[in-house]
């Protein structure tokens, strides 16, 4: 059976279990982060619908780009044009750095999935080709400082691997850091092609001034996606629509195409997803709108999706946030006293709690590494079974980076970070068993994404199963001494934490960029 195959089949038992069990538990529930803006009403549908669908709805904070200056909660004067574009200077800006300097980890802390909302349009300058605004004065963009907020947090959660549900703007929005283009306007888009327009993905103002919904269809393209496993049908029927922008082309990006709208002759964009991804999917309509339609009774709510149909988005992207924030299952290490290994159990947790903090800097980041030491432990032993942490620490000791840690046994470790070591060494794994690999920036000579090759400082460049790391000879940086005696290849899997190493896993026979490093140099 194909991997999306399995997928498909792993989305339809998640929506089983998570409407039989329902998650009335507060502890179960998943705290879903909405991302910020500063018009609270806006947050009501998404509210509504992600407590109907059994989770907690947390209304994320701003987020500000480092150096960045502000006005109370607006980007000062000088950042944005008369018509509230984001000057292009400053877009290079966060296009370049995104959330790094910033507090994005503090900020994300307790949530397992981000919801992005629909608005107004997004800067043209945020695109990875600017664009000069539109010029329609009717459609102007909405706010250049949610903008920049919520580009910061797009990019954080795709690099760390949240999972993203995106909300017409917020499709848009996933497109743009995916590096996508954007339609600007549908009927100046249809006029440039010599062909009419009528308004099928929003109703034109009425007398009053006023717009509304409309419904139309929407065909999945695409079997395997996200998209079709949610939904489980080849058309989406009476979708809510408001919108004048769209995702135009999505050639050289990790996005794939799986909805579109004929629209008077020509395919219109209607759902995106990230492949790279465990989930990020976008929707360039409101589902959320739907259910909230059904849930007042309001007159129109027979016009649009029933509402089973829009709460399927949002039980499925819980479901997967659920699966998410569930530790891998690894083997458990006993807590025996006795062993030829002069060390207590009890020095032997303060010694990796110690070891994971030194080496990543961040709770998250521990997890990995001590998530990886036990998978490389495991691939030397195969058949040791359940053993003495002790003789984990002492193997760690004597291997690899792992061994200069032996002159941290004086340290003494927080509570937090020995409750992280004493979590992963009970078996639970926040790195699947397959990853065995991490190196420094410094160790690396270069990294392969589709093709291409980049530096590996160059953190936005990384693409989890697709970026291939290449490891360096011995060389000096520095004054310091990094690299391989036997360089080898492998795949890049993620960063566990916004300033951690890269992990992945070492390339198997046939995937192209085949390993060649022997066994005894996995571990340095």
């Amino acid at each position: 059976m194909n991997k999306t195959v399995l997928r498909y089949c792993w989305v339809l038992v998640m929506l089983v279990a998570v409407s039989l069990t329902a998650l009335s538990d507060d502890a179960a529930r998943v705290r879903v982060g909405l991302a910020w803006q500063p018009n609270d009403a806006a947050y009501e549908r998404v509210i509504l619908s992600i407590e109907q669908a059994g989770g907690e709805a947390v209304i994320l904070p701003q987020m500000r780009p480092a150096g960045f200056d502000y006005d109370g909660m607006s980007l000062c004067p000088q950042y944005v044009d008369e018509m509230g574009v984001l000057c292009p200077q400053y877009a290079d800006i966060v296009k370049r750095d995104t959330y790094h300097g910033t507090d994005a980890e503090v900020l994300l802390a307790g949530v397992q999935a981000v919801v992005f909302l629909g608005g107004g349009d997004i800067s043209s300058t945020l695109f990875a080709v600017p664009q000069t605004w539109h010029g329609l004065t009717d459609d102007s963009p909405a706010d250049a400082t949610r903008d920049v907020s919520e580009y910061l947090t797009m990019a954080y959660c795709l690099d760390h691997d949240i999972p993203v549900l995106g909300l017409c703007r917020g499709m848009q929005m996933l497109g743009v850091v995916s590096g996508a283009s954007l339609i600007q306007d549908l009927g100046t888009y249809y006029e440039g092609l010599g062909k009419p327009y009528h308004y099928l993905h929003r109703m034109q103002r009425d007398a009053a001034g006023k717009r509304y919904y409309t419904p139309h269809d929407v065909v999945v393209t695409d079997s395997t996606s996200l998209l079709y496993g949610l939904v489980g049908a080849d058309i989406i029927r009476d979708v809510p629509s408001w919108h004048h922008q769209v995702v135009g082309d999505v050639t050289g990006t990790p996005l794939r195409v799986t909805g579109i709208t004929p629209t008077d002759g020509v395919d219109i964009i209607e759902a995106i997803e990230r492949t790279d991804k465990h989930f990020a999917l976008g929707v360039q309509f409101h589902p959320e709108e739907a259910l909230k339609k059904h849930l007042k009774n309001e007159p129109d709510a027979s016009r649009f999706m029933p509402l089973a149909d829009a709460l399927k988005y949002f039980t499925a992207f819980i479901a997967h946030a659920q699966q998410g924030r569930t530790f891998i299952p690894g083997r458990a290490y006993t807590r025996s006293d006795t062993t030829v290994y002069p060390k207590t159990a009890a020095e032997c947790y303060n010694f990796f709690a110690v070891l994971g903090r030194a080496e990543q800097g961040s709770l998250d980041g521990a997890m990995a590494e001590l998530s990886l030491l036990l998978n490389l432990y495991e691939r030397r032993h195969p058949d040791a079974g359940d053993v003495p942490i002790q003789e984990v620490a002492k193997w760690a000791t004597e291997c690899g980076w792992f061994a200069h840690a032996s002159r941290r046994w004086e340290k003494t470790a927080s509570p937090e970070y020995l409750a992280v070591a004493r979590n992963v060494l009970a078996g639970n794994r926040v790195m699947p068993s397959n990853i065995v690999e991490h190196d420094c920036r410094e160790d690396l000579a270069y990294i392969e994404t589709y093709g291409v090759r980049y530096s590996p400082y160059q953190q936005d460049k990384y693409v989890s199963g697709v970026t291939v790391c290449y490891q360096a000879p011995v060389h000096e940086h520095n004054g310091r001494k990094y690299g391989f005696r036997h360089p080898s290849h492998w795949v890049f899997y993620s960063f566990p934490a916004p300033k951690s190493d890269p992990f992945g896993w070492l390339c198997d026979e046939g995937c192209g960029h085949e390993n060649v490093t022997n066994e005894e140099d996995i571990v340095r």
